[in-house]
């Protein structure tokens, strides 16, 4: 197998990759857009919320709010040794405790761990008008993009070409650098590769 970079320009990364088919290259886009774990907001707990959104709507939006990642420090809830518990090493907590008038971004989040923010503290949440008020915590965990797109962490595509090689083009959200999202690819698809292996014995 050989790769070949052919362009990367910030969360873009285009490369050339010989010695594999397009069934394996199939793969690796499937394990790019979901099957890599990325941080994203799955439980909320509110104290306060008089806005005009109700829970569910204003917890949905909480949760696609993209997070930056750290595969290094963190574990899948259901793989942590907290048996599900949520600690610091498969959950980072995000507060937030505002009041109108005003709109409210995704940077007013305040996180316990400064590597698990908002990529974009730009984003919207809700507007509060005078005496509205939002308080409440949040906890991000792993998870994949087949369980939910609020897992996805990028886009991915490839063409074949006539020499028999596959120009693959990579795209991050943002929460994995894209370099380690193709890394982190080849890991998955190896690991179901094994996984296979080890269940035809």
């Amino acid at each position: 197998m050989k790769i070949e970079i052919i362009k990367r320009d910030n969360n873009l990364l285009e490369f050339n990759i010989k010695g594999i088919n397009v069934t394996m290259a199939n793969a690796l886009r499937r394990a790019i857009i979901s099957k890599i774990p990325m941080m994203a907001i799955e439980k909320v707990t509110f104290y306060d919320n008089s806005s005009a959104l109700n829970d569910e709507v204003l917890a949905h939006r909480l949760g696609l709010i993209p997070l930056r990642t750290d595969l290094k420090t963190y574990n899948f809830v259901e793989e942590c040794t907290c048996k599900k518990k949520g600690c610091a090493k498969c959950t980072a907590i995000l507060t937030l405790d505002i009041s109108g008038p005003g709109t409210v971004h995704s940077n007013e989040l305040k996180s316990t761990d400064p590597k698990i923010v908002p990529i974009h503290g730009t984003i919207p949440i809700t507007k509060l008008t005078e005496n509205q008020a939002v308080k409440l915590e949040a906890k991000a965990q792993l998870g994949t993009g087949i369980e939910h797109i609020k897992w996805q962490g990028g886009l991915a595509s490839y063409a074949a070409k006539d020499d028999g090689s596959i120009d693959f083009f990579v795209e991050s959200f943002g929460q994995l650098d894209v370099k380690e999202m193709v890394e982190k690819s080849f890991d998955v698809v190896q690991k179901e590769i094994d996984e296979l292996k080890s269940a035809l014995k």
